[in-house]
């Protein structure tokens, strides 16, 4: 059945009261639920719907909702209710619901946990908002190196239940300091009496709680990883990341490169669930600062303005040698920020990439010269100097445009800034003013003879 047609059925039944044929509609799968609730016209009807759910399938159901949802819902709930679950979520998925939430309501929340939650719930709103520590959990298998494999797999019997994952076990030392990692394949094809010390792998790819989210999605990607190990600055584990979180990261970096590439403030909510004011902000501030970059190249057209009564065929060309700057300007920048942000280019290989870019921006300039030289000579009817002009000029202008496409992204990597912050507008902007100056400088050389 269509998700449409399921919610619209499944309210009908809600509003007619027969909770138990409404009840057999739900999806098993938890993600599902979520999705049928999501859709739900009002928060009475996704009330119901939720308390419907086996308490079993209840925390993951509630885990699977956006934020917006989850906080949609507790306003509802009895705090009986909400002290369950607030008890019962993993650490991670607490963090990202309470990391939203008024500080006010934060603390009436945290009273809510357990002695032992609160501890990890308090320690993990401490570290900074983009770091690693936000998104652990202390939910793995710890194992020593002096204990045998009979006893790691009894112990992994007794406290996988409760864990987010038992394929990966961590070895210890006596200071709780990370020393190894032994897979649970390792563990049931050795033998019993085998020390973990003996299987363990000692080459262990960790991170800090400190590091940057980016970052530790980087070496996920780098390594293909399920689960990253979280160290303090003495290497005692603190918990570990999973994979599914960082997808998460992941698709919250790349919803803001993009929105960066096109001039835009990064929202932090949902395009439907972000309002009005909030979209008028965050898309205007750049197209702000974009127009104002834009006034000069007027300014530098009225410094030609006497050679430009006299050649008005040249304003003709303009638009057309200005589109090509920006998007020669543009196409370098996409390539060399998808460059960095995979890893492929570095902050090192500047020279490099610039040597490159320029010699690429000179073989595509001459081409397109050429295109414009031709272009102008059909138009003006054998002008030729107008024709050379032309020509010169964006064959210049699209040189210039790779050389700053591709350096300023670098420069903005080295300054620890995020290189989409050089989004296409903006680098179409500053070859839109000196591709304009570039053309009037090269024509008054040619024409002004």
């Amino acid at each position: 059945m269509q998700i449409e047609n399921l919610v619209e059925e499944l309210e009908n039944l809600l509003k007619e009261k027969r909770y138990t044929e409404a009840k057999s509609l739900l999806p098993l799968h938890p993600k599902d639920i979520a999705q049928v609730i999501a859709e739900l016209s009002t928060s009475t009807f996704k009330l119901f719907v939720f308390r419907m759910v086996p308490y079993e399938k209840a925390i993951d159901l509630f885990e699977s909702l956006s934020t917006e949802e989850e906080e949609e819902l507790l306003s509802g709930l009895s705090s009986r209710e909400i002290r369950d679950i607030l008890n019962d979520m993993s650490p991670d998925d607490r963090t990202e619901l309470l990391e939203e939430m008024p500080a006010e309501l934060v603390k009436k929340f945290i009273s809510y946990l357990s002695p032992q939650e609160r501890a990890i719930a308090i320690a993990i709103l401490n570290y900074p908002d983009d770091s690693v520590g936000r998104l652990i959990t202390p939910d793995f298998v710890q194992l020593y190196e002096d204990i045998s494999v009979e006893a790691a797999l009894l112990h992994i019997r007794q406290v996988g239940i409760k864990k987010e994952t038992v394929y990966h076990c961590y070895v210890l030392d006596s200071a709780k300091k990370l020393i190894g990692i032994v897979s649970l394949k390792k563990l049931v094809l050795a033998s019993s009496e085998t020390r973990i010390s003996e299987i363990m792998s000692r080459s262990v790819i960790k991170v800090s709680a400190f590091d940057d989210k980016e970052e530790a999605a980087n070496i996920f990607k780098h390594y293909d990883l399920l689960v990253l190990p979280v160290v303090d600055n003495n290497n005692k584990l603190l918990g570990i990341v999973t994979f599914d979180d960082l997808v998460d990261v992941l698709e919250e970096e790349v919803t803001e490169d993009f929105e960066r590439i096109a001039a835009v403030v990064p929202v932090d909510k949902p395009y439907m669930e972000a309002n009005f004011l909030e979209l008028l902000w965050k898309r205007s501030f750049w197209l702000i600062v974009l127009v104002a970059l834009e006034s000069i190249s007027s300014l530098v057209m009225k410094n030609y303005e006497g050679f430009i009564h006299r050649w008005l065929p040249l304003t003709f060309f303009l638009p057309i040698l200005i589109a090509t700057g920006g998007n020669a300007g543009t196409q370098s920048a996409m390539m060399v920020i998808r460059g960095l942000t995979t890893g492929d280019i570095r902050v090192g290989n500047f020279f490099k990439v610039v040597f490159r870019e320029s010699f690429l921006g000179l073989s595509i300039g001459i081409i397109l010269a050429g295109v414009g030289l031709l272009r102008v000579l059909l138009q003006e009817g054998g002008q030729w100097r107008l024709s050379i002009s032309v020509g010169v000029a964006m064959g210049f202008t699209v040189m210039f445009a790779a050389i700053i496409g591709a350096a300023l992204p670098i420069i903005c990597r080295r300054l620890k800034l995020d290189p989409a912050l050089m989004s296409g507008p903006l680098i179409a902007t500053i070859v839109d003013v000196a591709g304009i100056f570039i053309y009037f400088q090269i024509a008054l050389m040619i024409l002004g003879l």
